[in-house]
């Protein structure tokens, strides 16, 4: 077997596949990487995944946490490169990825929407805009684990009586006690794991009519509306990916914040999983790399 590897890394898991074969997932991301031990351990993690035998040619890698002028990027393309063998190995931005694998390679504007928030605008003659990716601690606005942390900050303050009933209060039950809930959320690995795994209740409550979680659901629109409109550089498709997507009372909400923003979107896109495909297209077309400058390293 021999080709090409996509490897898709977000903040709560990793996603490879060979040849545009089957996906192979692990639930094991990244956040940073911050220090040459992380860059080894999550390279590790991408080997130890490979089918044996497999011989590869290219190696594309979407990165969250990929920090401009740092040099874990390229660390990270020359240990995959050592220790599998391939002719060449691209790291770039999770936001490439997603955008190539979204909108493909044109002007056009295009936001993650996953655990963590990246946008990324490109246009002619223009150097990218990248927006948000700045984590948990600092941004990721509008992302599952800010819906996540709203609706169980919403779910432990309807419990104590300090805010308005909510049925995310009954949902975050199966999570077990607020003493539990506590716990989890303090120990999770990665850390915004746990409480951007309650995104889903949140959407899928305010669906049901939660007035509530339909708040926290149209201030998360709100958000990503604002960090699209900031990336924004030229005409061209507004793209959504990621998790979040898959409900269509999200990307229903973000379309109308965008309209409220003044954001055209006739050129509307939403595709659940573009960042593989991206990966794959960052990893074989060699032309389309020095539109991405500072956000992209390579191992050849």
């Amino acid at each position: 077997m021999s080709g090409t590897l996509a490897v898709d890394i977000g903040q709560t898991g990793l996603r490879l596949r060979l040849d545009g074969g089957d996906v192979i997932g692990a639930p094991i991301g990244v956040t940073a990487l911050t220090d040459g031990d992380q860059v080894r351990a999550l390279a590790q993690r991408i080997v130890d995944r490979m089918p044996a035998g497999a011989r590869l040619e290219r190696i594309g890698v979407g990165l969250s946490g990929f920090v401009e002028g740092s040099d874990a990027p390229a660390a990270l393309a020359a240990r995959l490169q050592g220790s599998l063998g391939a002719h060449s190995v691209v790291v770039a931005a999770d936001a490439v990825t997603a955008f190539l694998g979204t909108v493909g390679a044109r002007p056009g504007t295009v936001a993650i929407c996953g655990t963590g928030v990246a946008a990324l605008g490109i246009g002619v003659d223009a150097a990218p805009r990248r927006i948000d990716a700045r984590g948990y601690l600092l941004g990721d606005f509008g992302s599952g684990f800010w819906i996540g942390q709203k609706g169980l900050q919403a779910a432990l303050d309807a419990q104590e009586g300090r805010g308005e009933p909510t049925s995310l209060a009954d949902r975050s039950g199966r999570l077990g006690s607020a003493s539990d809930i506590y716990l989890q959320a303090m120990a999770s690995t990665p850390p915004p794991k746990f409480v951007a795994e309650f995104a889903p209740d949140v959407l899928e409550a305010a669906t049901d009519g939660d007035s509530v979680a339909l708040d926290i659901v149209r201030a998360a629109a709100a958000e990503l509306a604002r960090t699209i409109r900031a990336a924004r550089i030229s005409a061209g498709p507004v793209g959504l990916t990621g998790g979040l997507v898959r409900a269509s009372l999200f990307v229903d909400e973000v379309r109308a914040a965008l309209d409220r923003a003044d954001v055209p979107t006739d050129g509307f896109l939403v595709r659940a999983d573009a960042a593989l495909d991206g990966a794959g297209v960052i990893a074989e077309d060699v032309s389309i790399r020095s539109a991405f400058a500072g956000l992209i390293a390579v191992k050849e």
